[in-house]
């Protein structure tokens, strides 16, 4: 009749000796070798501690409703100032745009803005030169780093011909000076350098110190050539909020989590490798000691 093996199960030795032996030397020291060993191991490779993380988050971004435009024509000419700014370093200064539109949009239905669309109109005598717009934005970030950012992003372009329409397409990236230290996730309080009283080259310098601000890139500008001062100049725009990678110095507890997932992985394959080597040494009898039998042991 034929037969089916439906279970087995190894025969297990145990080998005995001393505890003042040369084996037992030997599995002590080959013990305390799987555990140093697999520190040493992952410490040379510089991936046993995390000095620094990175991560991608999508902020909160809002514009706060303050800008500043000015457009430069000739020398000696004033230039056209539009802004929610009613005082200039405590000095009282016009509005000279007769429209002024924002709107900020979601395009994918998350409940955050995704783009921001302006649209801007003024009269001129004159052919405009350059432009600069200052643009006042407030970032949230809420994954790892908790942080509101106030920060402002410049656009500045000078035109090379007499233009009645222009338009320009960006993005807004948020610059990051430095690694985020962990006892700087929670909010701090965050100062702010407005335009009422102090200097358009001051603010700009006071931007450019902190640890994050905003900046316009992969600017693209078209128009419409030609000039008449009888029909209004008109700028528009669309600025598309970016993904933001943003890197910190990980706690306490992540770089554990991390260092005992390095120390495991090759803990595992040390102990192995051992095992095996203490196997070969008892079985071919390069190690003195006496074998229990299972079937044995309760004789």
């Amino acid at each position: 009749m034929k037969t089916l093996d439906v279970f087995s199960t190894s025969v297990k030795y145990k080998f005995k000796t001393r505890y003042c032996s040369i084996a037992s030397l030997v599995v002590f020291l080959l013990t305390i070798v799987a555990i140093i060993l697999p520190l040493i191991i992952a410490f040379q490779a510089n991936g046993f501690w995390l000095k620094n993380r990175m991560y991608v988050e999508t902020p909160s971004v809002k514009f706060m409703h303050k800008y500043l435009f000015i457009a430069e024509r000739d020398f000696k000419t004033i230039p056209i100032i539009c802004s929610t700014y009613k005082v200039y370093q405590k000095n009282p200064i016009a509005d000279d745009c007769i429209l002024v539109k924002v709107r900020e949009i979601d395009i994918n239905n998350d409940r955050q803005k995704d783009i921001l669309k302006f649209e801007a109109q003024f009269y001129s005598d004159r052919p405009i030169r350059s432009l600069k717009l200052l643009l006042f934005f407030q970032f949230e970030l809420k994954d790892i780093i908790h942080k509101t950012i106030t920060s402002l992003a410049v656009f500045d372009y000078t035109l090379p011909h007499d233009v009645q329409k222009i338009h320009m397409i960006g993005d807004l990236k948020l610059n990051q000076k430095g690694m985020i230290k962990h006892d700087d996730f929670i909010q701090t309080p965050n100062e702010t350098v407005e335009l009422t009283d102090h200097s358009l080259n001051e603010v700009l310098s006071y931007n450019a110190r902190q640890q994050f601000s905003a900046q316009i890139i992969n600017t693209h500008v078209t128009w419409k050539t030609g000039f008449s001062n009888d029909e209004s100049i008109t700028i528009t725009g669309e600025i598309f909020y970016l993904e933001q990678l943003l890197y910190y110095q990980p706690g306490i507890w992540e770089e554990l989590k991390w260092a005992w997932i390095q120390y495991l992985s090759i803990l595992i394959a040390i102990a192995y490798i051992i095992k095996q080597l203490l196997k070969f040494l008892f079985t071919k009898n390069y190690l003195q000691s006496y074998i229990v039998l299972p079937w044995n042991k309760n004789k």
